[in-house]
Parts: structure tokens; C-alpha cells; sequence
């Protein structure tokens, strides 16, 4: 069902749901749900139980680590189905829930607004993949596009996918450079353990592209391929090589293969709330599409929520709008 949805996202793939039990054991689980209409159709809700305080604040997460959930299918779902799926998701479940709705399904932002649903603002930035490699080059911000061109025609940087343990230990090093960079310490990101998992998940849908520099691996791209949809969930650079433009260059040959293996979207993911991020991916004529957050508390959350925020914790409150003010102010 997932590699026959046309709205689907890598985050809805069963890969995804298993690599997070993979890396945490018992503390995420798979719960994924399905859901059959009256009139024969289906829907696969995809889900992971998640284990928090000793199973006092379990939650479900629609997508772990606050990707893109709701649901998929490979029959064509209308108004109606995408109405009683919502209900089912803010009603039915026996613990709380965490989900960041899916900005390519047709329908889900309409069920949101026919339902009042208030949500946490936040959005995703999207390149269409609606051109030859050449005007997709032309659309993107002068400079952005000139350091490109000029990079390629320096001819110092290739990228290609990793294919061996040994590169995917490379491309870890660069990102504890990069954290470095960012001022976390090392044990503030990812561990090693992690990336492990996701080599030994054996999933053709997931590859980790390589920015080369004289043959030196200085950056990569972790690339996440569903139906129609390319997302770029984890990128790293050494900071001295940015000024020679390797992430550009990777981003668009990136565009560029999947342009060329008939995607349709590539979606470099939201920033997290940082301007200066969404201020880079716009130099790609990435436009910005809804991705809000919807949280939907038990009775025990919503108490530990109060006494959290009256203690000045951080998230202790929830900042939340309605969804109607938030696709208006897109």
C-alpha cells in the first residue's frame, strides 16, 4: 500500500516505523492500524507506540521523530474517508498522539479546517520537479545558481551515493565536525548506532549521497524515496568546504536524479523554526507548504502540561493556532 500511494512519504513506510524499533528496542514500537470504509476501501494509518515515564505518558507518533503521518492507501480516498480518518485519529486512540500532517495529501488539510483543528505553525520548504535540468538551474536565486554553475565547471566535486560501511563512517565524522560547528557536543546529535541500523535495514529507498571535493568526502545528503516524493531528512558539511559550494551542488544533482527517475517533489523537510535555514532553501525556488502539528493530549498529559508550564519548563505549553489563521498566513 505505501509503494502505491501517490501522497506517501518515506516517513509512512514500514522501513521507517521498523528502523526507530531497531535503534531504541522496546521504547517504540509499531502500532500501525487499518482502517476499512463501508464501501470496501482501505486505509493503513501508520503509527509508533512510544514508551515515555515508564508507560505513564506513553504516546503514538504518527511518524517518529516528528516527520509526516496520517494515513495512505492505494484506493482513491475522498473528502468523507480523509473526515471519519481524522476523527478517528483525534478520538480512538487510548494514548496520546503526536502528528505532523502530511502537506501532499489532497485531502487532509481541508478535513483539518472543516474539523476547527488547532495545531503548532510550521511548514516545509519543496522544489517541484516540473522542468529539464536546465530550467530547474535558471529558477533558483541568481547567486545560488552562479555558485552552482561555477562549481561544476571547476569540475572538483562529484557526488555520488555511499556504498560501503567504511563512506558511511566518512560522512559520520563530517556531521560531528558539523555539530561542532553548530556548538553541540557530539553526544547532542545522532549516535553511531543509528546510521548502523538504517545500512542494515537493506532499503533500496534510502541512500546517503556523498559530496566529494578532490575526491575527499566533505558533506552528504541522507535521501529518503517514496512513490513520487524525495526527502532530504539529515545533510552534513565540513565548514571549511561550504564556501566552495558542495551542499549546493549536492542538492541540485540530487534534483537532478530524481527529475530524472520521475519524482516529483523534493522536499528539503522543515527547518526547525531557524530563519537563516529556510532563507538557504528558498535560494532553490522551494516553496513553502503547511506542515503543522497536531497533538492530542490524555487526560494526565494535559494535567502534567499545566503544572510543566506554571513551572516555566520548556514546551510545558503547547503554542497553538488554528488551522485556518496558520494556511492564511503562508
Amino acid at each position: 500500500m505505501w509503494r502505491a500511494c501517490d501522497y506517501a512519504t518515506f516517513f509512512h513506510s514500514p522501513y521507517w516505523a521498523e528502523l526507530w524499533q531497531r535503534f531504541t528496542g522496546s521504547r517504540r514500537r509499531s502500532a500501525a492500524k487499518r482502517i476499512t470504509f463501508s464501501d470496501g476501501r482501505t486505509a493503513i494509518v501508520p503509527l509508533v507506540l512510544e514508551d515515555k515515564l515508564w508507560g505513564l505518558l506513553n504516546r503514538y507518533a504518527s511518524s517518529p521523530e516528528a516527520t509526516y503521518g496520517g494515513w495512505i492507501s492505494k484506493d482513491p480516498l475522498g473528502p468523507e474517508h480523509a473526515d471519519r480518518l481524522l476523527d478517528w485519529l483525534l478520538t480512538q486512540l487510548p494514548e496520546s498522539l503526536v502528528w505532523r500532517m502530511n502537506p501532499f495529501d489532497p485531502h487532509v488539510l481541508e478535513a483539518g479546517l472543516r474539523r476547527g483543528l488547532q495545531c503548532r505553525a510550521d511548514s516545509t520548504h519543496v522544489v517541484e520537479l516540473n522542468a529539464d535540468p536546465e530550467e530547474l538551474l535558471r529558477r533558483f536565486r541568481r547567486s545560488c545558481r552562479n555558485d552552482i554553475k561555477r562549481a561544476l565547471k571547476q569540475g572538483r566535486i562529484t557526488v555520488e551515493p555511499a556504498r560501503s560501511v567504511e563512506e558511511w563512517r566518512a560522512y559520520y565524522e563530517v556531521y560531528q565536525h558539523t555539530l561542532g560547528r553548530w556548538g553541540h557536543r557530539s553526544n547532542e546529535g545522532y549516535p553511531w548506532e543509528l546510521f548502523e541500523c538504517m545500512m542494515s535495514l537493506g532499503c533500496p529507498e534510502l541512500t546517503l549521497w556523498l559530496g566529494r571535493f578532490d575526491g575527499r568526502i566533505v558533506g552528504g545528503a541522507l535521501c529518503l524515496y517514496a512513490k513520487r516524493h524525495v526527502g532530504g531528512w539529515h545533510a552534513a558539511t565540513l565548514g571549511e568546504y561550504l564556501r566552495e559550494n558542495v551542499f549546493k551542488v549536492e542538492n541540485y544533482l540530487i534534483m537532478v536524479d530524481a527529475l530524472r527517475r520521475g519524482f516529483v517533489w523534493y522536499d528539503m523537510n522543515p527547518s526547525a523554526w531557524l530563519s537563516g535555514v529556510s532563507a538557504f532553501k528558498e535560494n532553490f525556488h522551494a516553496k513553502k507548504l503547511p506542515a503543522p502539528l497536531v497533538y492530542v493530549d490524555s487526560p494526565l498529559k494535559r494535567v502534567v502540561r499545566r503544572v510543566a508550564a506554571a513551572a516555566g519548563l520548556p514546551y510545558g505549553a503547547l503554542d497553538l493556532q488554528p488551522l485556518s489563521q496558520l494556511l492564511t498566513s503562508l
